[in-house]
């Protein structure tokens, strides 16, 4: 059976093309260890997408698998310093950490009951358009804009989180796509939460 592209004309529940600015509502999961990975999401964020814009797969007539478009890496014994920030939008999450230079590294210096991770279990939007009040997961935006918006949101708590393993984004910020404001988390400590701006200053 022939894969469909996801190019932005499939029918999404949600679409932010239009939209001056958004909130965000993050939470992360209670810690992983490194012997609960067999309990981790088995799909990649893109695969997720598809599910919900594909009819009903005979393999899982229940409920659409779950991805984790984010996760972090934190010290167990430093009251939860952060290591390392990263995404999954194209990857499953095993298969990312078997591959990842920084986890790698994390696993190399720190023994392995130390560390722990949490996954992104909720990563809601909320704006307003047409005169509407809108709530949306990520998940259920077009590929192109959630991974612009997963982009933004991973460098903004980069540079506000300033983890030990992450290089790009934590001393510079990056020009954002559209302004937007973190408004509620879980298991997350961010520093000074403000709005954003967007690539046009807005």
């Amino acid at each position: 059976m022939k894969k469909r592209k996801d190019d932005g004309s499939m029918p999404h529940l949600a679409n932010i093309n239009g939209v001056e600015s958004f909130e965000v509502t993050i939470e992360f999961t209670n810690r992983y260890t490194l012997s609960s990975r067999e309990s981790l999401p088995f799909v990649s964020l893109i695969k997720e997408i598809m599910f919900n814009v594909s009819p009903p797969d005979a393999r899982y007539p229940w409920r659409i698998p779950y991805s984790a478009p984010l996760y972090l890496w934190e010290l167990q014994n430093n009251k939860g310093k952060l290591l390392y920030i990263g995404q999954t939008v194209y990857q499953q999450i095993r298969k990312r950490f078997k591959r990842h230079s920084a986890v790698m590294k994390i696993l190399k210096h720190y023994p392995p009951s130390s560390v722990y991770f949490r996954l992104c279990s909720r990563l809601d939007l909320k704006y307003k358009k047409d005169g509407k009040n809108i709530v949306r997961a990520i998940e259920h935006f077009p590929l192109g804009q959630a991974k612009k918006l997963i982009d933004d949101i991973e460098a903004y708590l980069i540079y506000r989180c300033k983890p030990q393993y992450n290089i790009q984004y934590k001393n510079r910020e990056k020009q954002y796509w559209k302004p937007f404001l973190i408004t509620k988390t879980l298991n997350v400590h961010i520093p000074y939460l403000i709005k954003t701006k967007g690539i046009s200053g807005g």
